[in-house]
Parts: structure tokens; C-alpha cells; sequence
């Protein structure tokens, strides 16, 4: 049958194609499934608006249908979308609001009137034919609908291909930035983009039966396969603050199996009963992207939030709301936390393992146990992101640390003042070092007794008859081909050398002055030509301190020549550092010593024959202890000390033997 034509209607076309052509143009989609998707939802939001009127809330999901066809689906030229349904179809009411954006039943429905010229940022071609019912008559009304035409308004002699009403929309002559995305299209990633957009019939409403077919493969029934999954287990709301008004969020949560489509903890928002935007990352909130069921199989949760707040907030094209970075995280916040105190046995699975991986982290930098202000690990990373890791750990502590140690300061300088409460202030300040502090500082000795033995071992020969190189020594020292940027204080063991050098603020080790790789020809000052280099400079670069390594019992030194002469390297390593006047950081930066006024070297290298020989050449006495060898050169005005891994070892040991003894009882 013909078209059934409202002569005064059109009329009123030409009034809203300015503006919607305006709307249109401020519209930016992305190159991504679900936008690709957008008319597709449209299409079924408003079959499922047509469903309810025909069959109302109660039968609409036992008799409403909506068929998705997807013809010619990878093939961009060819491709050919059909959304049919068994509503009441475009009568005059529809078919009026059709025309009229922002109508009075669109606002009724929560909608905007716009979602179908969003498929105008997608398709060339968008064509609608209806059968519906005229008193006891039934009609059809079919038309090619196009904005971006003088006449939008093309009607059609094409009845649909059905005898009961409703409304069949089609969608063609894709337009090119889509094209690459429809090649790889799939059906399966379809039904989860749809099944997730309206997943708040799922939760909240009936749904009708809708299915999804590629050209002329088996239909898929999403509600059937989604009815199963998305299985809502907590739902309730909450009071939320938006734009200083107090607002009911109402919220509920499902659990699915993780796939390709749902990857992680996600917050949904809600509005027109459609999903608006993209999803919102929980997986930094909740700790972990999915949890482990009983199983040991992977599953996320989703959850979804709706308020009538929302609904006067979507923007023109539906595709985001109107709502404040602040606002949305707190809502998500919010969330979390109810999912938090739902997956209870989850979250302390997260903190136990932090907790195990800060106790670990802790042996390794036992100081940092001050940071922690007498709370056990346990509490202390309760009180934290789950999501944080056990770097995140140490960095808070090492700052809590510092302000530990700066509050304590300020209380000996406040005692210091007053000489009168002296010893009362003293013993209460002392009374401050709790058990937790003991134990750090008990920890943090067996470290660094731990380290010497390590050293005094690499001084053994090996298994194989041969010796330890170099550069074994040199990490326990400090880590090579790195810097302190990279490398923080409680990762190196600088004090085995001295303990002053552990808090110069700039170390660089086997690192070229420029700061990249060694390149062949390369005739920019180059440390790690020596294998086996550190630099290191004081804040206002006056101060450069060179440390030299060699191998354990080496005994091939011989005078003068650069490759074997220790002297001569630190030598030429301070001259062509000085000339070049600063080294580049690891994180890009530089740190000038064009100033230096104060130079010194250590090598460290055990005294065989051959070394003491080249050191009594360079004219190095060891008159004061027979086992350091030290000369200041004139020239150069540098003070070299030279001393063997032996008496590394026995000087660290000395250092650190009062605490030995009092904590170790040796």
C-alpha cells in the first residue's frame, strides 16, 4: 500500500534542519565498535519504545521482537544493516515526534529526538519502512530520511516485508573512515556492544527477544545468552552531591566471565535506560582488572548506575553526560566501595599478598619500617590503594619516613632550648623508639652484615679454579650502568667504601658522560671504557669523587700503560670528565662540575706485587696504614687512595661493629 503523506507536517521539516545540521557538525564520534554501532542503538531503543506501547510492561518481553541483519558485514561496499521489530509502528504520534526533535514525547521517554541523525556520522543512507494501524485500517508509511539534503523527505512505494505492524529501519552506503573497522566486524563482538548497551534492561526492565544475524548464518538470541550472564546479585542506591544538589544514585552490580568484549571491573552510567559513554576503569580501585572465582576461573563485575540526575545531563547526541571529572570519580568511588564490602574474601586475598610483598620489600630496606609510625604492615597497607604495588609501598613510607625523622628533629632542636628539661625531654623523646624502629634498625644491620659477607665470598676463588670479576663487586656496590636517579639510597652500599659518599647527591656508574651508549670512535669522555667506573658529584659540583675497580688478586698492572694502570685511568677519567663539564642524568637532565675544586679517587683493587709496584712509581706511600696507599697529585689536584678488597671488608666492619655488637652480641 502507499504511503500515507502529512502534507502539514512537512512543512515543518526545513524548521529543524538548521539546527540539527549544527548539532550534527559539533558531533565527533571515534573510530570504535560501539560508535560504529550508535544508529544500531538507536534503532533498537526506539523499537523497544514501540514494543512497550503495543504490548505495555508486562507482555513486552514474552511477545516483543527485534530482529538485527547484518548482510554483506564485512564488506564495507556491500554492507546492509536491518533493525526490524513488531512495535505499533511510525503512526501519526511517532511519525510526528519523528520529525520534530526535543518533542514533548521524546523528553517524556527520556530521550533527545537527535540519536537518529547520528547514523548520518556513519551511513550515507538511512531508509525506514512502517506498518501500523489506523482505527481499524492498517497503513503503511516508508521514506528515505536524509538530513544533509535540500529534502529530507524521500517517501517510498515499499511496503515492509511483514504483515504485522512495527518498523523496519535499514542502514547503508557506509561512509569511509568505517570501512576498515567493518572488515575485521565479527558477530560475537556485536552482541556483547549491543548485550552491554542496553544492559540495563537486563537489570532494571524487561527485554524483548532480540537476535543478531550475519548474512544468512544461524540468528544469535542475545537475550537468551545474556539473560544467563548477567545475573544482577546486589543492587540498592545512594545520596551523591551533584551541582550542590543532594541526588539519588541507584546502582546494581553483576558478575560475568571475563571475554574478550569484558576485560575488567567496569562502572557503567545509565540514562534512558541505555548506557551512556564509555565504561569506567575499577580495576585501580578494586586492585586487580578481575578476580578468581573458587574455580580459579576469571570474572569481573560490572556495575551500572542510573538517577534521574542523569537524564537532564546527556548531551544532544546521547553519547556522554554533562557531569564533572570530580563528580564521576566520586560516584565511582562510591561504587567500589560497595563492591568492595560484597567480595570481601577478594580483597583481603589483594592485601595479603601486599602485605607479603611489602614484608618482603621491607627486608631488603628495613629502615623504612619508621615510616610505618608504629602500625603493623598488615594495618598499614589496609590503609592503602589496592592497586598499589610494592614500589608505591616504599616510596609512602620513605616519605613518611622523612617526616618521621624531620618531626623528631624539630623536637631534639625544641628540647635543646630548654637545658632545664633537659633529661626528662630526652628520655621521653628516646621513649619514642618503639619496637617497630628496633626492629628496622636491627634489620637494616643484618643487611648490611649481609652485604660484607657477600663481598668477603666474591673474594674466593670460584668453583672452576678462576676469580670473581669485577663488576660482580662493583653491583653490590652500586648497580651499573645506572645513576641515583634510578637507583635510591637504600638500593646501593655505598657505605662499604665510606660511608659519606652514600649521601653525595649525584652517583653515576659505568654511564658515558652524554649519557648514551658507547658508540666505536666514540671520543666523548666514556667511563664505562674502563669497565668498571663511578662518578660522583657533590650539590654545587666542586666536589668529584672517582672509584675505580679491579678484579680480586689481579696481578698484570704495569706503569704507564692506560689499559693497566689504575692511576692513569682515574687520572685520564677526571681529565676528560672536567673537560667536558657536566654528565647527563639517566632522566635527561645534566649535573655541571665545571667549578671542581676538590678531587678524589679510590681504587679499589687487592694489593698484589704488581699493583704495589705501579703504586710506588706514582710515588704512593702508605706510611700511616701499610694497607692504604694515598698521594696527592700536584698536577692534577686529586688525593688518590688505593686499598684492597681485604681491607674494604675490615674497615666496613669496623664501622659497623658497635652495632654488631649490641644487636648481633659479637
Amino acid at each position: 500500500m502507499g504511503a500515507i503523506v502529512d502534507a502539514s507536517a512537512i512543512k515543518t521539516d526545513e524548521l529543524i534542519k538548521p539546527d540539527m545540521q549544527a548539532v550534527l557538525s559539533r558531533t565527533h564520534l571515534s573510530l570504535t565498535l560501539h560508535d560504529f554501532l550508535l544508529p544500531v542503538f538507536e534503532a533498537v531503543s526506539n523499537a523497544m519504545h514501540g514494543i512497550e506501547a503495543k504490548y505495555g510492561d508486562k507482555q513486552s518481553s514474552e511477545l516483543g521482537k527485534i530482529a538485527i541483519r547484518f548482510e554483506h558485514p564485512n564488506d564495507p561496499l556491500k554492507l546492509k544493516i536491518t533493525i526490524t521489530d513488531n512495535g505499533v509502528g511510525l503512526n501519526d504520534e511517532n511519525y510526528k515526534s519523528f520529525k520534530t526533535p526535543f518533542s514533548g514525547y521524546k523528553l517524556k521517554a527520556h530521550g533527545r529526538g537527535f540519536g537518529r541523525f547520528i547514523a548520518f556520522k556513519v551511513f550515507g543512507r538511512s531508509v525506514y519502512l512502517s506498518r501500523y494501524e489506523f482505527f481499524a485500517d492498517q497503513l503503511t508509511r516508508s521514506f528515505q530520511f536524509d538530513l544533509l539534503r535540500e529534502k529530507e523527505f524521500i517517501f517510498l512505494d515499499e511496503a515492509p516485508a511483514f504483515d504485522e505492524t512495527g518498523v523496519c529501519v535499514v542502514y547503508d552506503q557506509l561512509l569511509t573512515p568505517w570501512h576498515e573497522l567493518v572488515r575485521e566486524l565479527q558477530s560475537k563482538d556485536v552482541a556483547d556492544s549491543i548485550a552491554s548497551h542496553f544492559l540495563p534492561y537486563f537489570l532494571y526492565r524487561w527485554l524483548p527477544e532480540i537476535t543478531i544475524q550475519f548474512d544468512d548464518l544461524e540468528p544469535q538470541d542475545i537475550k537468551a545468552h545474556f539473560s544467563a550472564v548477567f545475573i544482577k546479585f546486589k543492587s540498592g542506591d545512594f545520596a551523591f552531591e551533584i551541582d550542590g544538589v543532594s541526588e539519588t544514585i541507584k546502582y546494581a552490580l553483576t558478575k560475568i566471565p571475563k571475554t574478550k568484549s569484558f576485560k575488567n571491573h567496569c562502572l557503567l552510567f545509565s540514562a534512558a535506560d541505555r548506557i551512556v559513554g564509555a565504561p569506567r576503569d575499577l580495576s585501580n580501585k578494586l586492585g586487580q582488572p578481575h578476580f578468581l572465582d573458587e574455580k580459579n576461573e576469571s570474572y569481573i563485575i560490572i556495575g551500572v548506575v542510573s538517577s534521574t540526575a542523569f537524564e537532564s545531563r546527556l548531551n544532544d547526541a546521547r553519547t556522554g553526560l554533562n557531569l564533572s571529572a570530580k563528580a564521576v570519580e566520586g560516584i565511582v568511588s562510591k561504587v567500589s566501595d560497595v563492591i568492595q564490602a560484597s567480595e570481601t574474601a577478594q580483597i583481603e586475598k589483594i592485601k595479603s599478598e601486599q602485605s607479603h610483598d611489602l614484608a618482603d620489600a621491607l627486608k631488603e630496606n628495613p629502615i623504612l619500617r619508621i615510616g610505618l609510625k608504629g602500625r603493623s604492615v598488615t594495618d598499614y597497607v589496609a590503609s592503602k590503594p589496592n592497586n598499589w604495588s610494592a614500589e608505591e609501598f616504599v616510596s609512602d613510607l620513605a616519605i613518611e619516613r622523612f617526616r618521621a625523622s624531620n618531626d623528631l628533629s624539630k623536637q631534639i632542636a625544641s628540647v635543646m632550648e630548654n637545658p632545664d628539661s633537659y633529661r626528662e625531654n630526652i628520655e621521653s623523646l628516646a621513649s619514642t623508639l618503639d619496637a617497630n624502629k628496633k626492629e628496622a634498625l636491627a634489620e637494616y644491620v643484618l643487611h648490611r652484615k649481609s652485604v660484607i659477607e657477600l663481598v668477603e665470598a666474591a673474594r674466593k676463588f670460584r668453583p672452576d679454579g678462576g676469580r670473581t670479576p669485577e663488576d660482580t663487586i662493583h653491583e653490590l656496590v652500586f648497580r651499573r650502568f645506572t645513576d641515583n636517579v634510578e637507583a635510591s639510597y637504600f638500593e646501593h652500599n655505598l657505605w662499604l667504601i665510606d660511608d659519606a659518599l652514600a649521601f653525595l647527591p649525584y652517583i653515576s656508574s659505568d654511564r658515558t658522560m652524554h649519557g648514551g651508549n658507547r658508540k666505536t670512535g666514540d671520543k666523548v669522555t666514556d667511563i664505562a671504557f674502563f669497565d668498571d667506573s663511578m662518578v660522583l658529584g657533590d650539590n654545587d659540583g666542586t666536589t668529584v669523587t672517582i672509584v675505580e675497580f679491579k678484579r680480586p688478586s689481579r696481578d698484570d698492572y704495569s706503569f704507564g700503560n692506560v689499559k693497566s694502570d689504575p692511576v692513569l685511568q682515574v687520572i685520564e677519567t677526571l681529565e676528560k670528565a672536567t673537560e667536558r663539564g657536566s654528565i647527563t642524568k639517566t632522566d635527561g637532565t645534566f649535573f655541571a662540575f665545571r667549578g671542581v675544586v676538590r678531587r678524589f679517587a679510590f681504587i679499589i683493587a687487592d694489593q698484589t706485587p704488581s699493583l704495589v709496584k705501579v703504586l710506588k712509581k706514582h710515588d704512593f706511600k702508605n706510611d700511616w696504614n701499610p694497607e692504604i696507599f694515598v698521594r696527592y697529585r700536584d698536577n692534577e689536584e686529586i688525593f688518590i687512595q688505593a686499598f684492597g678488597y681485604d681491607t674494604l671488608v675490615a674497615n666496613a666492619k669496623k664501622r659497623n661493629q658497635a652495632f654488631f655488637s649490641v644487636l648481633l652480641g659479637e
